[in-house]
């Protein structure tokens, strides 16, 4: 018993390890009206969705502003996974295919508000999703040898700020933006134990189905802080500015799998790291501020906090054991435009592009991590005034990522396309005074 509990924990590290899961930013989250204009809005948003944007820009505000975002992102994300085919002679071969997983989709929810102190000074607080993903995918490991053994794959992950913002005009045309986060963060895995050789998977022989770890981590970070800052040289140009430092999340729970009568369960660690970001952008209009042409450049560090990932299970009775996966996540760039055209004050129209580079590395791509490559946004919105201090913004887009990988290695899921397809649509109700 004990050396099958050995083995098991064993597989349980290798299977909480590879699992990781990991993506770049989500871009226009927290406000439709910065969704429908490309994801941009660092020099111009004039609602609570500026507080995790570039929180210098509350000084746009009037007395009070209270926002309401709703985003809803359907993905559908494909990756190669391991199959094991076995011929007439009993010889498996193991190939590479591409798997779409099933769409998955999430409302990623924001609610804000900001109140001015005085003429110079704007508190906030806010509350909204940095990361939201999942992935949900099904396949036979070994067809062959095992034709009616599925293997299934649960994947969601998570990380959700609080932030408290304080904005001060410090020059008549100059402000500048300071903000607290506090960073929560929540993953829940459930994904085929791994096997090197064939069936690819650990199979339960007495049910001939695959057996699973399911992995349940939470934890918390108090450390997040944002700067920005608004410079207004003209009336019709605004410059915007961001800074969002590292926060590192150290998540614990449990690995757990049920082969056999009694579950193995180990405690758990993993950290979660949301990496430094900087954001610049401007804002211009034209035609007695009817059109407004935007945008915005993004440059995320990467590189420094995914060098690898690690994961730590403690069995009873045994010392905590540390896995890594490699992961060598290069820094992502990323630009933003956006054109926006009022017709009359009550009715505006918005059009938006995006061009994301992936962080991964092809040479280490996983499954669950975002695929390699390029990612393109199409985008577009309205904004409506239902009366003098309620607005209402929606905006809807489609992004897709596909890259071909065709070297398999050591550290990556194998040779094949690596996508995703994304259909997002958002809602924002903003009131102000």
């Amino acid at each position: 018993m004990q050396c099958r509990s050995l083995v098991l924990s064993t597989l349980l590290l290798l299977a909480a390890t590879e699992r990781v899961q990991a993506s770049t930013d989500i871009n226009g989250l927290f406000d439709s009206r910065s969704h429908a204009l490309g994801g941009s809005g660092v020099a111009y948003l004039d609602s609570a969705g500026a507080i995790p944007t570039n929180p210098a820009l509350l000084d746009q505000i009037g007395k009070l502003t209270l926002g309401l975002d709703v985003f809803y992102i359907r993905s559908q994300p494909e990756a190669p996974y391991t199959i094991y085919h076995t011929d007439q002679a009993g010889q498996s071969t193991r190939t590479y295919e591409t798997i779409r997983s099933a769409p998955t989709g999430a409302p990623l929810p924001f609610v804000g508000a900001a109140f001015r102190l005085d003429d110079r000074v704007v508190l906030g607080a806010a509350v909204y999703p940095v990361i939201g993903q999942g992935a949900k995918a099904e396949y036979r490991p070994s067809p062959e040898m095992y034709p009616t053994a599925i293997a299934k794959v649960d994947v969601a992950m998570g990380l959700i700020e609080a932030g408290i913002p304080i904005s001060i005009r410090l020059l008549d045309n100059l402000s500048l933006g300071l903000m607290w986060r506090m960073t929560y963060m929540t993953q829940s895995v459930s994904t085929p134990l791994p096997a090197k050789v064939a069936p690819g998977a650990v199979i339960d022989t007495s049910t001939g189905q695959v057996v699973n770890g399911e992995i349940e981590v939470t934890g918390m970070n108090f450390t997040g802080l944002q700067i920005g800052l608004l410079y207004k040289p003209v009336p019709s140009l605004r410059l915007g500015f961001s800074y969002r430092g590292k926060v590192t999340v150290e998540g614990s729970g449990t690995t757990t799998t049920r082969l056999g009568a009694t579950p193995i369960v180990l405690d758990t660690q993993q950290s979660y790291s949301n990496p430094h970001a900087f954001r610049a952008g401007f804002a211009w209009t034209a035609l007695g501020d009817k059109l407004m042409l935007a945008a915005d450049l993004k440059y995320l560090l990467y590189a420094e906090a995914f060098e690898q990932l690690g994961t730590t299970t403690t069995m009873p009775g045994k010392s905590p054991a540390t896995a890594y996966t490699k992961a060598y996540w290069k820094n992502s760039f990323s630009a933003h435009v956006g054109a926006e055209y009022s017709f009359g004050g009550s009715f505006s129209a918005r059009l938006g592009y995006a061009i994301v580079t992936s962080a991964t590395h092809p040479d280490y791509a996983l499954s669950y991590f975002a695929p390699p490559g390029n990612a393109h946004q199409f985008l577009g919105g309205i904004g409506l005034k239902i009366f003098d201090s309620l607005n209402m913004d929606i905006a809807a887009g489609y992004v897709v990522l596909t890259s071909k990988v065709t070297k398999a290695t050591e550290d990556n899921a194998g040779a094949g396309i690596y996508g995703s397809h994304s259909f997002m649509i958002s809602q924002t109700l903003t009131y102000h005074l």
